[in-house]
């Protein structure tokens, strides 16, 4: 249960003196100070609450940050920051520490903040040095990770270290520029930018956030909450330039806002340079900033960007973004002497952690994760997926009522949960990118929640909640669905008075380009308590493109996304649920169809990639300007971005680094006789191991046989094949085996093989002669009558991978997970001593809910044969001597790469997004 106002005071107490050194995160010490504490200031809380605050801080000193890292050049950055930490006041990051404890931030992870602000600053360069710098930096975070509580940490140490000119480009729309702007005017002004009006000096304005914790903190405003930068921009009294405060810009990603910012520079100088240190904050670096047009004549945003830089003589650029594949396929060698060097990211690369708490691409998309849902038919029926700006919207699917109803379900729980007390509760539908399709949804969303308000009103509130009616066996069995009768304290009986609340608040909000004027004008209109109160009612967002980047949907619940973006930068940005959900994230239900929870699996493989690709730069003391950076390519044609943003990347070939990988049969071949193919082929291998020896029972219970010598696996995958569209396990034209068989043999351990025959929870079927399992249920299988593709093109569950073990490998690797630490594929392959393969029998059987058949009808007496190989990892040196020069996966790769491989090379903003949002 959610602790009271009296608890909660407590706990920031508590975290104060942990914060301070004045206690440490053990239980019966941090007991005994909180019975100090709640004996002088809160008498009234009883032993049994206090311990439960105890107990809530303890378990959130868990949250543990997953290693971060930061490659550099050494050549243009000497470290600064040990040698200065002394002999400033730190006032800024001090009041930063406080307000974020006061949000209830664990301990461990402001710790971890201070540690990687501190990095971060430290490249960003010495604001002390008199010398010249232009540096250019990128972070690379996750979607909803944290960036801006990141960035803001760091602009405040850089202030407290001498930064006087911060400028931050907050998006590329009104709406994302002004959320911005609010969450500055707390975290780094300390004063409400929305009060500010012309003549009227700041001095007189009433301190909020950091200044709450240190009144001395002010800083110049040039934006304000409601006003962007313009040309006639003035604030009385104001003069920047000699100021000893530091000025403090957020501003719009747009080319015209950005050059009056320079034009207006250039003013104060006398068209000279300053001599103030910049730092300029690029937020969603990846969008608008990579120039799309040419050397000699960039696109506008890349070029008025360039050009502020070159406003000072001491600049550092940060770019930060969840998607940077557009930044490293900048042209590092692009500069010109009017625009200085491009935005290639050729200093530094930093990758930012996320605390164990967050649930981003790698949580909800590496195997099967219950709260997504792919029953969207009926969506795709009334509005294909490729439809016009007129198409004509009557009515809501089912599978999107039933998404709301979970809304209203889940919010419900939360009221419960939090004893009545409101917070933020939003729904996203995304379902178009044209202004016109989203206004004919929110019409008949808002009459949907209005009639499902007056139901619930007059159906539930008789008879101590039991439905009178259809609708109210609707709502029961959503429930039953969704949450269960399973749980003590959240019955049904119990979450009824609350969903009445929910009824009486609930609201639908369009959000677009069409929208955003009103909405900005009315919320003007509101006082500061009227927003509070508007912000703390559930709500259900209507938009598009708007509501898919950089905007934060506080306390999303439920999201209704059917769409399928071109490029997967585009993909992962819509990903709004990605985040952080305190105390509800079994309540997040997500609504995709198959096909995009495929590509969101495949991004999620590929941005794991880069990833370990920047670890590995770093490991051997590369820099961005040395190291090639590739991206895998999708088989499929799925993009990585969009075309102009990558005209300075090449499309080649790879070596397939098969060391600590995984590779799985996704694309089968429809064909009955490649089918059939594929079970005698199985039915040779798994009677062979039978014939020769006993199989011994995996940690999971799998059949399993050990020592398997090469060349019985050899000799399978000369009788296996899967579809041609399958980049590992096809047959290339003119080959006899698989593509990746010849690379079987260079495994680590490769002269015996583990073979597991996986036992799925399904029908039984006979996989060998006199030999029997149950097979392996995959309702997500399509087709398009020659290929069977297998839903996320993932073969093996989450905990195949681990059953596969011996009991004795599965224990040794519980035991060498630390307490906070989950296991994963990646821990597994560490542990494999020898490559595994796995076999499985998959069917497919009606829905045990709807009674619905499988859109493919896989029967236990012809069931489909798929494999997984699975190979031990090693380390990253020896990896890369063991490379092979065959090459069969296709990547996508930077200049730098090119030019290591080389040694040469070849001689509108964004996306058209057309004219709706």
């Amino acid at each position: 249960m959610a602790l009271s106002e009296r608890q909660l005071s407590l706990k920031r107490s508590l975290k104060q003196q942990l914060v301070e050194g004045n206690a440490s995160v053990d239980f019966v010490e941090l007991t005994a100070v909180a019975s100090q504490l709640a004996a002088l200031f809160f008498k009234e809380l009883k032993e049994a609450e206090i311990t439960a605050v105890v107990m809530e801080i303890t378990q959130e000193e868990e949250i543990v940050l997953a290693g971060g890292g930061t490659v550099y050049d050494p050549k243009t950055f000497t470290k600064w920051l040990a040698d200065r930490r002394g002999s400033v006041s730190h006032a800024r990051w001090n009041a930063y520490n406080q307000l974020l404890v006061s949000r209830d931030w664990a301990k461990s992870v402001i710790e971890d903040l201070a540690e990687q602000t501190d990095e971060v600053v430290e490249l960003l360069g010495d604001p002390a040095d008199p010398n010249d710098m232009a540096r250019r930096g990128l972070l690379l975070g996750e979607v909803q990770s944290g960036k801006t509580a990141t960035y803001i940490g760091i602009l405040n140490k850089a202030i407290d270290y001498g930064y006087r000119l911060i400028i931050v480009i907050g998006g590329h729309t009104n709406d994302l520029r002004r959320q911005t702007q609010v969450r500055m005017d707390s975290d780094l002004i300390g004063y409400d930018t929305s009060r500010i009006g012309e003549n009227i000096s700041t001095s007189a304005l009433d301190p909020i956030g950091v200044a709450e914790f240190d009144r001395t903190i002010r800083a110049n405003v040039l934006t304000t909450v409601d006003g962007d930068f313009s040309k006639g921009k003035t604030r009385a009294g104001l003069n920047w330039i000699q100021d000893s405060l530091p000025t403090v810009l957020v501003i719009k990603k747009n080319a015209k806002v950005i050059q009056n910012v320079t034009t207006y520079i250039k003013q104060q100088t006398n068209g000279g340079r300053l001599d103030m240190p910049l730092v300029l904050i690029d937020d969603e670096a990846d969008w608008g900033t990579p120039n799309t047009g040419s050397d000699t004549d960039p696109t506008r945003v890349n070029a008025a960007i360039r050009r502020l830089l070159d406003t000072s003589r001491r600049s550092s650029y940060l770019g930060i973004t969840a998607t940077p594949f557009a930044n490293i396929f900048i042209d590092h060698t692009a500069e010109s002497q009017d625009l200085g060097q491009d935005l290639f990211p050729a200093d530094y690369i930093r990758v930012m952690s996320s605390p164990s708490n967050y649930q981003g691409i790698g949580g909800y998309f590496t195997g099967e994760h219950p709260a997504i849902h792919r029953n969207v038919e009926d969506c795709l029926a009334l509005l294909p997926i490729k439809h016009k700006k007129t198409h004509p919207v009557d009515e809501l699917p089912r599978s999107l009522e039933d998404a709301i109803l979970t809304f209203y379900l889940g919010t419900a729980i939360r009221l419960l949960r939090r004893r009545g007390k409101t917070s933020a509760a939003s729904m996203l539908v995304n379902v178009s990118r044209f202004n016109d399709v989203q206004a004919q949804f929110s019409e008949l969303i808002e009459a949907f929640s209005m009639s499902v308000n007056g139901l619930i009103t007059a159906d539930l509130a008789r008879d101590e909640g039991r439905p009178a009616s259809a609708f109210g066996a609707r709502m029961r069995r959503v429930w039953t669905i969704e949450f269960g009768d399973d749980k003590q304290d959240e019955r049904w009986e119990d979450i009824v008075p609350f969903l009445k609340i929910v009824a009486g608040n609930i609201r639908v909000e369009l959000v677009n380009s069409a929208t955003a004027t009103a909405r900005a004008k009315r919320r003007r209109a509101m006082t500061a308590d009227q927003r509070a109160a508007e912000d703390a009612r559930p709500t259900i967002f209507v938009g598009g493109d708007v509501l898919a980047r950089g905007l934060t949907l506080d306390g999303l619940q439920v999201s209704y996304f059917v769409r399928e973006p071109r490029t997967m930068d585009t993909l992962m940005q819509m990903g709004r649920w990605f985040g952080y959900r305190p105390g509800y994230d079994d309540l997040v239900r997500i609504w995709m169809p198959e096909s995009t929870e495929a590509d969101f699996v495949w991004s999620a493989e590929v941005t794991h990639e880069l990833r370990d690709l920047l670890i590995e730069m770093r490991a051997k003391e590369l820099t961005p300007r040395d190291f090639g950076l590739r991206v895998r390519a999708h088989p499929g044609g799925f993009e990585i971005v969009a075309a102009n943003k990558r005209q300075n990347a090449e499309l080649t070939n790879g070596d397939v680094l098969i060391h600590g990988n995984k590779f799985e049969s996704y694309y089968l071949d429809a064909s009955p006789e490649v089918r059939d193919q594929n079970r005698r082929a199985a039915a040779h291998l798994v009677r062979g191991l039978a014939d020769s020896s006993a199989s011994q029972p995996s940690a999971a219970g799998y059949a399993s046989w050990r020592g398997v010598p090469l060349a019985v696996v050899e000799d399978f995958f000369t009788r296996f094949r899967a579809d041609r569209r399958d980049p590992f396990f096809g047959f290339a034209p003119g080959m006899s085996v698989p593509q990746i068989a010849p690379y079987l043999g260079e495994a680590e351990g490769a002269e015996t093989w583990d073979v597991v025959l996986v036992q799925g929870g399904a029908e039984e079927v006979e996989i060998a002669p006199r030999i029997k399992i149950k097979s392996s249920l995959r309702n997500s299988l399509s087709s398009d009558g020659q290929t069977i593709e297998i839903g996320n093109r993932r073969v093996a569950t989450a905990t195949n991978l681990a059953g596969a073990l011996t009991p004795d490998a599965n224990r040794a690797l519980d035991e060498a997970l630390r307490p906070d630490e989950k296991t994963t594929e990646q821990r597994v392959l560490q542990q494999l001593r020898h490559p595994m393969l796995l076999l499985y029998a998959i069917t497919t059987a009606p829905d045990k809910i709807t009674g619905e058949p499988p859109k493919v009808a896989i029967l236990p007496s012809d069931p489909l044969i798929a494999v997984v190989l699975a190979f031990p990892a090693i380390d990253v040196a020896e990896a890369a001597a063991r490379i092979n020069a065959r090459r069969v996966q296709k990547f996508w790769v930077n200049t730098v790469w090119w030019n290591n491989m080389r040694g040469y090379l070849d001689d509108g903003d964004d996306l058209d997004t057309g004219d709706d949002e």
